[in-house]
């Protein structure tokens, strides 16, 4: 069933009014109209079952037929993910695959050894990336849309650290504590009865200079590593995903 986010004001009742874009997609593209079915979620965490009435010029309405919370959410576990800004279109794949594994939002962030940069906070490609979280979000029937936040350095991210019950980094050269023995001792200590905040940072291509992770660990970022192979910067922040989405 075809799929689509509408903002809130745009649900009534008993029935949802769709315009711009994805009435042109509706209409024109997937040639939808009278009686079919379509699923649409108001980015907030509930679906909606719709049955469409005629198009008119600009917009399509239709009944909603039945109302229930969308199935691709994990209301437990909120997920960060902290990303070094990688070259070329990495940032594209990351976003996509981050999207359907999970995650709440994405932080794009500079480092000592990150190659690429953003300087200009209207760079076009901030643009592009949230319409791929927008696509990723709607194919995987997410029940919100990611956000992608404004760059930022690593210091920055590191002011954070308090706002989550747990912030893990991913580091080359840590040879003790695995994820999984750093998400059973956060388990242990762990008692709150709410969802749980999690943020992953992940290195650009070049990794972490040792001074930037000994900073990550006196802010109370926990170093971890994910086994013996080097993983690329696309591939880390995957795994650490699906490691968690597993946990929970």
């Amino acid at each position: 069933m075809h799929r689509f986010f509408v903002e809130p004001d745009q649900i009534a009742e008993a029935s949802i009014v769709i315009s711009g874009e994805d009435f042109k997609h509706i209409t024109k593209v997937l040639r939808l109209g009278k009686d079919d079915e379509i699923e649409v979620c108001d980015g907030r965490g509930t679906d909606y079952r719709v049955v469409l009435n005629s198009p008119g010029d600009q917009t399509v309405s239709g009944s909603i037929i039945k109302q229930y919370p969308s199935r691709g959410e994990t209301p437990e576990l909120f997920i960060t993910l902290f990303q070094g800004l990688p070259k070329g279109t990495k940032m594209e794949l990351i976003i996509q695959k981050g999207v359907e594994l999970g995650v709440y939002e994405v932080v794009p962030f500079s480092s000592q050894r990150a190659i690429a940069q953003i300087k200009d906070k209207k760079d076009k490609k901030i643009e592009r990336w949230q319409r791929i979280a927008y696509e990723a979000a709607k194919q995987s029937k997410r029940g919100i849309i990611p956000t992608i936040r404004l760059p930022q350095t690593l210091t920055g991210v590191l002011k954070e650290v308090s706002c989550y019950d747990l912030m893990i980094l991913a580091y080359e050269d840590e040879d003790r504590l695995t994820l999984k023995a750093a998400l059973a001792a956060f388990e242990k200590k762990n008692d709150v009865n709410r969802p749980l905040k999690i943020g992953v940072i992940i290195g650009p291509e070049g990794g972490f200079d040792p001074q930037e992770v000994a900073a990550g660990k006196a802010a109370g970022v926990v170093s971890v590593t994910l086994g013996q192979r080097i993983l690329r910067t696309e591939t880390a922040g995957m795994v650490v995903l699906s490691q968690l989405n597993f946990w929970k």
